[in-house]
């Protein structure tokens, strides 16, 4: 009796070492063998009840922004497309394969997957995910597929309020001729996966979306976007702020000596740098209508103009300083330095008429009558021109900072 009691409790034993020690290698290799006959097709949908669709669950990682190239309508983001669904003809017993078998792995082509491709693809279309992938695979049937790939989509940008623009960009999915009758898309959950996401030096992301609609073809698409706001310190301190000072620099040049000789070379110097910044912001945007015309290239378009059209108030001017005193001067030039400097600001040779009261020989000033030089014109048309494009200037920035408030 102590005998066959011993024997009973080595079996046990052995049994239960047996066990911990899990599945072996040829238990696994078994198992593909069993689970993936030459019968299995890899072309062929699963699902046993074929009036029911496969459900597919989508889930999407987000790592990173790549890039947001407006001048090409390119986005592109780096992450990765997790979907999971059931396929019946790949179920064992895991009792049957060292009693704890649970989940294997297994190459995606031998497995049938969906044939998802992106819609709004930059390049051509293709597939997404890789032969050379792997699948977690459990004893259910149940299939994890999680593809990492760089992502990249056609994305029409709005710059209409560049660069306090925000975006919205987005990636469409969905398996070529199958209907919702075949495959439905599920969401587990409605939002992107941002716990692996990595800051962007240029955008913050203040909004994902995950949610699936059916197209006029009666195709099931899944949609994910991406909402975007641009970082602005780096245009503001790079951009904006040396566009609204080179904006007023250029008035200075009518506070400039007139012998100086270098007035009509401040002004051009100015223009061109105005010219230089509106060529950098055209470059950046797309080459297309409203509303991708950026308020910005409108205000740096009104600053050029007015920067021209000082250039020639400052060749005016000039030429009012150096004209010969002989020459007469027109009444409208006169009314004309009236309204801008006054009678009391005039500066020039006194009229003298004879002074009856002590007698011929005597002479006083005309206190009314002065004689105008075409200095004085030239002072007064810098005058004008300073307050005028003063105004311009302020009035066009004036309109700008509204436009771009009105967007916050």
């Amino acid at each position: 009796m102590r005998a066959t009691e011993l024997f009973l409790i080595v079996i046990f034993l052995a049994c239960v070492w047996s066990l911990s020690l899990g599945y072996t290698l040829s238990d696994e290799a078994n198992l593909h063998t069993a689970i993936f006959p030459s019968t299995y097709d890899q072309n062929v949908r699963p699902g046993a009840d074929r009036a029911t669709p496969l459900q597919l669950n989508v889930t999407f990682y987000f790592q990173s922004i790549k890039e947001l190239d407006e001048s090409i309508s390119k986005f592109s983001i780096t992450g990765a497309l997790s979907v999971h669904w059931s396929d019946n003809r790949l179920t064992w017993n895991p009792s049957s394969y060292g009693g704890d078998l649970n989940v294997t792995i297994v190459p995606q082509k031998k497995v049938w997957v969906p044939f998802l491709i992106n819609m709004l693809n930059y390049n051509s279309l293709q597939a997404i995910g890789h032969n050379d992938l792997n699948l977690r695979l459990d004893y259910t049937g149940s299939i994890t597929w999680f593809v990492p790939n760089l992502f990249e989509s056609t994305c029409d940008a709005d710059l209409s309020f560049y660069p306090f623009d925000s975006q919205t960009c987005f990636l469409r999915f969905y398996v070529p001729g199958f209907m919702p009758s075949e495959i439905e898309f599920y969401i587990p959950n409605q939002r992107m996966d941002l716990s692996q996401y990595s800051t962007n030096g240029l955008w913050d992301v203040t909004e994902t979306t995950i949610y699936t609609t059916t197209n006029s073809l009666q195709v099931q698409e899944v949609y994910m976007s991406i909402s975007m706001k641009r970082r602005i310190v780096y245009y503001v301190s790079s951009l904006i702020l040396p566009v609204f000072l080179l904006s007023f620099l250029q008035i200075f040049s009518f506070l400039m000596p007139p012998n100086c000789g270098e007035r009509v070379g401040f002004s051009i110097t100015v223009l061109l740098a105005v010219a230089v910044y509106l060529t950098l912001i055209q470059d950046k945007l797309p080459e297309g209508s409203e509303p991708s015309v950026s308020y910005l290239s409108y205000k740096l378009l009104g600053d050029f103009m007015i920067a021209v059209f000082m250039v020639i108030g400052v060749i005016v001017g000039l030429r009012f300083y150096t004209r010969d005193d002989e020459i007469l001067i027109p009444n409208f030039l006169e009314r004309f330095h009236g309204l801008v400097l006054g009678d009391q600001c005039c500066r020039g040779k006194r009229k003298v008429i004879p002074d009856e009261k002590e007698g011929i020989d005597a002479f006083k000033e005309d206190p009314v009558s002065k004689l105008l030089t075409w200095r004085d014109i030239g002072k007064a048309t810098d005058r004008f021109c300073l307050l005028m494009f003063g105004m311009c200037l302020t009035m066009c920035n004036v309109v700008y900072m509204v436009v771009i408030a009105s967007f916050y």
